[in-house]
């Protein structure tokens, strides 16, 4: 009977932690929601903690990757039957083994009762995520730390630890409520989990602390505003690469664009990923066509197509172009983190994996590329995930991004919850990088965010309109620009020295 109520509050704390995401965005949840779980996994058996884990992690997974499936269907064209086996090998293979493996951590370790626990597992929470971010190509989705974002004072922590600074300090208040609880339920008192309770209000009083001197600095940049504007078109791209696709949609973000320079001054405007379904860089008549909307009133034009170089066979990349007014190409970036099986399908040689995954727009990465000069600063371009990962924003602003910018194409997936989640994350590489950040989407959101993380401009989801707003150059660089995520890698290590230690306890006892 006990294992089953385990299990229960596994599934029911799983489901919960999902609801912490967009689009239900229940964001307070998170501070409490993995309590219930930590208590359950204090109180299992160690024979059974691996497997309350694993139904831990599935359930969150089925909650925050409910769109896989779907569009594995709809994109891919296969049966729902493949999407849901990519889903739980994905979940099995880049989620469960770290839920798993904290869960042992803290089961053993929480046997102590030190006041130290919620900060040791909160280490070990972050060393999970840390983990999970970088292995196996990295699965930075819905950790924990985004659940924050919005809260202003909360996710300023990042300029210094990056999101797994937020990460720690929930998970070290879900432990500290946990054994608060355990506490009372075994001893009616709580004096034995006292010590762990104030060490994690004494995190959260740091975190709002230094979030609330961030924000009453404001913004330090003396450079003037620029103008800027954000197309959003909300056009069907096509799930694969079609001829008849070519040059399709031009006219209309044409259009959208001498709208809004006529609205009101505007030095650049952006257009999305793929937005221009065309090889801008070999189609002069194209150029003219932008040249003629743009060149009136002296704007630039940064875009997201492709790119061919060579021949027989050509390489294509999935690039990002820097318009000039007269339509000449100034500058390109060409993505390098590629998407696997919508962008470059893995493990090609496999016949199974090539018939069923082959049929995608398929790109080679890009090298280092540029900085775009845009006429608002040097831009950072990263092109859709790549905003997912903060070493990618990292390295863009230490050679010397001024602005970053989001390219993204949302419109594959068709999910609001795909589209939201993964604006929460590109959002908080503004705070870390302290850069406004410009994303530009097929069908939403696109937004301009300030270096505080705070928007500015925001569009809604599935609908065709022009964002207006202006950004600034900013040159100075955050700890975390400097030392990247030093805070991370120092939880990793208290964690395995926590862990040496208990074994070495272990065999010497």
């Amino acid at each position: 009977m006990r294992a089953a109520w385990s299990l229960l509050i596994m599934t029911l704390s799983g489901v919960a932690y999902g609801l912490c995401f967009p689009p239900v965005a229940a964001r307070p949840l998170a501070w409490v929601v993995l309590a219930p779980a930590f208590v359950a996994l204090r109180r299992a058996p160690a024979r059974r903690v691996a497997l309350d884990a694993a139904v831990l992690a599935i359930a969150g997974a089925c909650t925050t990757v409910a769109w896989l499936p779907r569009t594995v269907v709809v994109y891919f064209q296969q049966p729902l039957a493949v999407g849901a086996a990519l889903f739980a090998l994905v979940t099995l293979i880049m989620v469960v083994p770290y839920y798993v493996a904290f869960a042992l951590f803290y089961a053993r370790c929480g046997r102590t009762r030190r006041a130290t626990l919620p900060l040791l597992a909160g280490a070990a929470w972050v060393t999970g995520e840390l983990a999970r971010s970088h292995l196996l190509g990295g699965n930075p989705w819905v950790l924990f730390g985004y659940t924050q974002v919005g809260i202003d004072h909360v996710t300023q922590i990042a300029d210094l630890a990056g999101v797994y600074g937020v990460s720690f300090t929930l998970a070290a208040v879900n432990v500290a409520l946990a054994e608060t609880w355990i506490a009372w339920r075994d001893t009616g008192q709580l004096r034995p989990a006292a010590g762990g309770l104030l060490s994690a209000a004494a995190v959260v009083a740091c975190v709002l602390a230094y979030g609330h001197l961030r924000l009453g600095r404001g913004l330090a940049s003396e450079a003037a505003p620029v103008p800027v504007a954000i197309v959003q078109g909300n056009v069907d791209l096509g799930a694969q690469w079609r001829s008849d696709l070519y040059g399709r949609n031009l006219d209309l973000y044409l259009r959208l664009t001498i709208d809004a320079l006529r609205a009101q001054h505007t030095e650049l405007v952006v257009w999305p990923e793929t937005a221009m379904t065309f090889f801008v860089a070999d189609e002069p008549i194209y150029r003219a066509s932008i040249a003629s909307v743009l060149q009136p009133f002296g704007a630039e034009l940064l875009a997201g197509g492709p790119y061919a170089a060579g021949a027989s066979p050509a390489r294509y990349y999935n690039a990002a172009f820097l318009l000039a007014p007269d339509g000449a190409v100034r500058a390109r970036y060409d993505k390098r983190r590629l998407l696997p099986f919508a962008e470059a399908v893995p493990f090609e040689g496999v016949d199974l994996i090539r018939r069923n995954f082959g049929r995608v727009r398929e790109f080679s990465p890009g090298a280092v590329g540029p900085l775009l000069p845009t006429v608002a600063g040097a831009a950072g371009v990263l092109t859709c995930n790549e905003a997912m990962y903060p070493a990618d924003a990292r390295e863009r602003v230490r050679a010397g991004a001024e602005i970053l910018v989001n390219l993204s194409n949302d419109t594959w997936m068709d999910s609001r919850q795909f589209s939201t989640i993964a604006f929460d994350m590109s959002a908080l590489r503004a705070v870390e990088q302290h850069r406004f950040l410009i994303r530009a989407s097929t069908s939403g959101p696109s937004a301009i965010i300030d270096p505080l993380g705070r928007v500015t401009a925001r569009s809604g989801l599935f609908t065709r309109e022009v964002l207006a707003g202006t950004v600034a150059p900013e040159r100075a660089s955050t700890p975390y620009t400097r030392f990247g995520d030093l805070f991370a890698y120092a939880c990793a290590a208290v964690t395995f020295a926590a862990g040496a230690a208990w074994l070495i306890g272990r065999r010497s006892g």
